[in-house]
């Protein structure tokens, strides 16, 4: 009888996918889970920050390089799977009041290039 190789499985449970998240934070900054990152702006170092106030919505243009109208995206969290923001210029700008935590689901616009969050 030939024999048989024994692996034992893997410990814990199989991870989830997660689906792409964004919240808006009180303070200004923007947050993005793994999933959204690795989604539509992978690679990217620097965010341009767009709005359109009939649709209410922020835009978030993917940038490898720094510029004048970008801004840093961080990774942050304990997992480093977090990637924030600051957004806090654009929304005093346009008088954007987030009064509570806002998380939605974010959509890639293909004609413009860039990542929207309806408020």
């Amino acid at each position: 009888m030939p024999f048989e190789k024994y692996t034992p499985p893997k410990k814990g449970p199989k991870p989830v996918a997660k689906p792409p998240k964004a919240s808006l934070l009180q303070g200004g900054q923007i947050s993005l889970n793994s999933t959204a990152y690795a989604e539509y702006l992978k690679g990217a170092k620097y965010i341009e920050l767009y709005y359109d106030p009939k649709a209410m919505k922020i835009g978030l243009k993917p940038r490898k390089y720094p510029l004048k109208s970008g801004f840093p995206l961080r990774v942050v969290g304990k997992g480093k799977s977090t990637y924030r923001v600051n957004a806090k210029p654009l929304m005093e700008h346009y008088d954007i009041k987030i009064a509570k935590k806002l998380t939605v689901t974010p959509q890639w616009n293909k004609s413009e290039g860039l990542l929207e969050l309806a408020l």
